[in-house]
């Protein structure tokens, strides 16, 4: 039997660094809420798309384009709301049996990497307990004083640091709704980390990721 896959885009009414960023026109007079929309309605392996949201913009983009809304309570939509606790809200508050975390800050993920992502859960359910995109760390990484990913009195060429040190870009996540209320977290104890290049990483977090990832998505569509 084909499990449930429910897609969760989340979008909070006031971001914090872009103001409207959600909302803001962002390529073709569309919005960046609705190019993720536009994105997922073309992957038949989803078969369900959730909005969460407080906006009452983001619930009338919802019925436009006749996906699922649940209305987020303004704490939870709130900076004083913790990662953790948002995500605990977000699993008890929706249904399906397995939640793909997508948000719209991720606008170049390819229509053909989510079909591989929902692919490889189905396929390796039995060994991980989440699926994760991660953009890989081929830097020299400090913490404090101290060097964490090469000894610094052996600094090696940059293409030959360690493989294994990931950034999470939160882009595309895949999830057990169980997992997901128990450890309050899209990651869970057994991971599974996907890398994305460089193009599929691009995550919109300030102005300047904003004007770069809109740039970015307009080269790659002409």
């Amino acid at each position: 039997m084909k499990s449930q896959i429910v897609a969760i885009i989340p979008v909070r009414k006031n971001s914090q660094r872009v103001k409207n960023k959600n909302f803001k026109k962002f390529y073709k007079n569309k919005s960046l809420l609705e190019i993720k929309l536009s994105q997922l309605k073309k992957v038949r392996e989803i078969d369900k798309i959730v909005i969460s949201s407080d906006s009452k913009k983001a619930e009338k983009i919802a019925k436009k384009y006749k996906v699922s809304f649940h209305k987020r309570k303004k704490y939870f939509a709130s900076s004083k709301c913790s990662g953790s606790n948002f995500f605990h809200n977000l699993a008890t508050s929706i249904d399906g049996e397995y939640l793909m975390y997508c948000p719209c800050t991720s606008p170049i993920i390819r229509i053909s990497t989510y079909k591989k992502f929902i692919k490889k859960f189905h396929s390796s359910k039995n060994k991980f307990d989440s699926l994760n995109s991660v953009s890989s760390l081929n830097t020299f990484i400090w913490k404090g004083n101290k060097s964490l990913n090469y000894k610094s009195l052996k600094a090696p060429n940059s293409q030959n640091l360690p493989k294994n040190y990931y950034e999470l870009t939160f882009g595309l996540n895949i999830i057990s709704r169980d997992k997901m209320i128990k450890l309050r977290n899209i990651v869970g104890n057994k991971p599974k980390f996907i890398v994305l290049d460089k193009v599929e990483s691009t995550d919109i977090d300030d102005e300047i990721d904003f004007f770069l990832a809109q740039a970015l998505y307009k080269k790659i569509k002409k």
